[in-house]
């Protein structure tokens, strides 16, 4: 029996999951900020609703980013704490690829479609992959990206559809090329079993002292950015 603990805490919904013995236990949260005090205690409530204690656990699932700058290293700095602590391995995984398997779940997304997740990356950018699904097996066709929105637009297919908040200022220029816009959502911990599962199948785990934080976009840019607002 295989034991994994999710945490997500990259964009506005802060989610931990457990899967223990085909059993899922979650816990979500949506809030803008706060999330330094929202996980831990939801981590705590479901380890004890499923009667395990941290040292039971087998791996510690997270991810890694793209998305908020501050909740990527919230949730680095929860799962560094308690994986090591606890000598835990960890999966460190993509939000997008996280919130491309929400869409699949939540809207019952069929093969041969394309899937562009999209996390709003602020600065009148975006953070967004793409995905197709092939006899059920997700396929990654663009890697975790930020960008403008030309460059997203350009990238749609038809048949496809666009998830996440990353154009929810911009609806009405996807309608312009899907005749729909962006369906609103999150990524949620519960999806992360997925990818997490394919890298133990795979025999890949990293220990947490090797573990890095994904932002896509540079540290570099985002001090420029709290410059700008502080002048």
């Amino acid at each position: 029996m295989t034991n994994i603990l999710a945490v997500d805490t990259t964009t506005s919904l802060c989610s931990a999951a457990l899967h223990i013995d085909n059993k899922l236990i979650k816990k979500y949260v949506l809030a803008e900020k706060n999330h330094t005090k929202l996980i831990l205690p939801m981590i705590d409530e479901i380890l004890s609703e499923s009667g395990l204690n941290l040292k039971q656990i087998n791996y510690i699932a997270f991810t890694a980013g793209p998305g908020s700058f501050t909740g990527i290293r919230i949730g680095f700095g929860i799962v560094q704490g308690l994986a090591f602590g606890a000598d835990i391995p960890v999966l460190p995984v993509s939000s997008l690829e996280t919130l491309a398997y929400t869409a699949i779940r939540k809207l019952k997304i069929k093969d041969n479609l394309s899937i562009i997740p999209t996390i709003d990356a602020r600065m009148n950018e975006i953070y967004w992959a793409k995905f197709t699904l092939k006899s059920g097996v997700l396929e990654r066709v663009e890697p975790d990206r930020v960008s403008a929105l030309e460059e997203l637009r350009a990238a749609i297919e038809i048949p496809g559809i666009v998830v996440g908040n990353g154009v929810e200022h911009h609806d009405q220029t996807l309608i312009d090329v899907l005749d729909s816009g962006c369906t609103p959502m999150f990524p949620e911990a519960e999806d992360i079993f997925n990818i997490a599962q394919l890298q133990i199948d795979k025999g890949y785990e990293i220990d947490v002292i090797n573990a890095r934080p994904v932002y896509v976009r540079n540290t570099l840019t985002w001090k420029k950015r709290k410059k700008l607002r502080s002048t």
